[in-house]
């Protein structure tokens, strides 16, 4: 596939237990009038593993990109606790920064019909990483309604389980292959 049409994702990693959450700006499924992405949110663990299709909320005070660009921005850290919720309140997103160079992102993705499931992460990222999240999510979500969108594409998604099988990486060793033998 070429890179140029090929789906674009931003990956939340955290410094810890190998959670991500993966966002990848989609089309709104319905309204064809809109310009607004909507995400398709993917979050794993080892074992852990749920994704589902998100709107942003028209009457929320900030939409999602809003959201990240103002943590990169008090990168040095606040006092209480920053939201974001996509309509529905299916996603919400709550992020903490105690001046510990270190954000600690809450994350609960809801879904299904009947029955419904919630899956709640905690991800600890490096708070400059918000930076790129907010440009790369704007950036991307501005593509998909572009003349190289590619209608077919469908969000490249992590597998916990082959990651979990993967050798395990020593922190500080250069070469980690010497360890899977």
């Amino acid at each position: 596939m070429d890179y140029a049409s090929a789906v674009k994702f931003v990956d939340i990693v955290s410094r810890f237990g190998d959670t991500t959450l993966r966002i990848t700006p989609i089309r709104h499924p319905w309204d064809s009038e809109t310009t607004d992405p909507a995400w398709d949110m993917q979050l794993t663990g080892p074992e852990l593993d749920v994704s589902s299709r998100y709107l942003e909320d028209p009457a929320a005070p900030q939409t999602l990109v809003t959201f990240c660009e103002e943590l990169a921005a008090e990168h040095k850290g606040w006092d209480g606790e920053k939201t974001w919720q996509s309509a529905g309140g299916d996603v919400q997103l709550s992020a903490r920064h105690d001046q510990i160079n270190t954000t600690i992102l809450t994350a609960t993705l809801t879904g299904g019909v009947v029955p419904r499931w919630t899956a709640i992460s905690e991800l600890h990222v490096d708070p400059l990483r918000f930076d790129r999240v907010a440009k790369n999510l704007a950036l991307y979500g501005e593509e998909i309604y572009g003349d190289e969108y590619d209608e077919n594409g469908t969000p490249e998604r992590r597998d916990p389980r082959k990651i979990a099988d993967e050798p395990f990486k020593r922190i500080g060793d250069p070469s980690p292959e010497r360890w899977a033998q």
